[in-house]
């Protein structure tokens, strides 16, 4: 039986609120969002896994693209893309549909995150949050960035990215459970 709409809802806040206190644990947006939707889902969260997203924020700390937005693509992958490089069913007219329909799922994945948070680059979310940036390669900037409030502003992306992602994958789910 499928969730009704309230339970999907609580799944959504449970995911954006654990994202939110995984980022302030860790102060990484990325690291904080893959792990609350791994769990959320019963996906395999390896320590390898966790620490790929380990320079995640900003693209390396570059101000780049978020890393919470990096991690739900990760885990929207692990849900709906390709898993394997090549394969004979890829050129089928199903297969080609299957591609372009995950590809889409992206797509609008990325589109509600900049909606909601106001960009998909880090620098960009970070002066809007902060009124700055930051180069964390400094020790005394990365300092600054955590008195000026990293905990509770990097919240943000880190919940906006797991809700929005899980939102997709309660619909790939309802999707795969009708006969």
């Amino acid at each position: 039986m499928a969730p009704s709409n309230t339970e999907k809802q609580e799944r959504l806040q449970r995911v954006s609120t654990k994202a939110g206190d995984y980022e302030a644990l860790a102060i990484s947006c990325a690291q904080g969002t893959l792990v609350a939707l791994l769990e959320e889902f019963d996906l395999p969260c390896t320590k390898e896994m966790v620490g790929m997203m380990s320079f995640m924020p900003g693209m390396a700390s570059r101000d780049e693209t978020c890393g919470a937005l990096v991690a739900g693509l990760a885990v929207l992958g692990m849900v709906n893309g390709r898993d394997k490089l090549s394969d004979p069913t890829y050129g089928t007219p199903e297969g080609k549909a299957a591609f372009f329909t995950s590809r889409e799922r992206a797509y609008r994945f990325c589109e509600e995150f900049k909606k909601e948070v106001g960009s998909t680059m880090c620098g960009d979310i970070r002066r809007k949050l902060f009124g700055r940036t930051y180069n964390t390669f400094i020790p005394e900037e990365f300092e600054q960035l955590v008195a000026d409030g990293a905990k509770t502003k990097c919240r943000v992306p880190a919940e906006a990215a797991a809700r929005i992602a899980a939102s997709i994958i309660l619909e790939i789910q309802d999707e795969n459970a009708k006969p």
